[in-house]
């Protein structure tokens, strides 16, 4: 009797594994952000409009770069009218300016982490963590347009504008059910982007602030596995 309730039980729990795993979309997502985070290399390009409600004025910015395992990714940064160098190392990031400008900022988390946590900031890597808790998901061919329940956009001037153009020195912002869209080609992700902006408030020092990250807020990922590291040059 006892190996009968046992048994029921069992097959209770394996039933509401079922329930409450994974749909083949979400794992679809998730086993492409495993297998493009593991990757020995990847070359990176990112670009975006950083921008504030009530204000004419935006910051565009396009970075190229290069990850390579275990916790190294080098990138430039071009940005309304500057550019800068960008070179990390697990929690350690140092930027060096056109102009002679050299800083080095601690990362509030490992950069490897944002390839897994989707609580790791966003910062200048792929957000492929994001992936992990993607819900409400429409699969068109290889594209995957979900909704991210929760991100944290670390700060603006770190991640996404050159340092001499910082124009609010944000903290850590949240969004909540920002929609997003994914390219998945051959279990990897080749693209990742926010295809209505990124819209957070802030508020820093008594001043609010509508932070956004624009349309072309977006991530291409390629030559995974075959990207070149390069201390030099453009990161390629």
């Amino acid at each position: 009797m006892l190996l009968g309730v046992l048994g029921a039980l069992a097959l209770g729990a394996a039933a509401v594994g079922l329930i409450t795993g994974p749909s083949p979309d979400q794992m679809d997502l998730q086993i492409a952000a495993q297998q493009t985070g593991a990757a020995k290399d990847f070359s990176f390009a990112f670009s975006a409009d950083l921008g504030s409600s009530g204000s004419l004025s935006t910051l565009w910015v396009r970075d190229d770069g290069v990850w390579e395992s275990p916790d190294r990714w080098r990138a430039v940064t071009l940005g309304h009218g500057s550019s800068s160098v960008i070179t990390g190392r697990g929690t350690t990031m140092s930027v060096s300016e056109s102009g002679g400008v050299s800083l080095t900022f601690r990362l509030p988390s490992d950069a490897l982490s944002s390839f897994s946590d989707p609580s790791s900031p966003v910062l200048l890597l792929p957000p492929l963590g994001l992936l992990y808790s993607a819900t409400h998901i429409t699969r068109t061919g290889d594209v995957y347009d979900f909704v991210v329940p929760h991100l944290s956009l670390a700060s603006g001037w770190v991640a996404y504008a050159p340092l001499s153009q910082r124009f609010i020195p944000l903290p850590l912002i949240g969004a909540d059910d920002v929609r997003a869209q994914a390219l998945i080609k051959g279990s990897y992700v080749v693209s990742l982007g926010f295809p209505d902006g990124i819209h957070a408030d802030s508020h820093l020092d008594g001043i609010h602030a509508d932070s956004r990250l624009n349309e072309i807020a977006v991530w291409h990922i390629s030559e995974i596995g075959s990207a070149s590291f390069s201390e030099t040059g453009n990161g390629r």
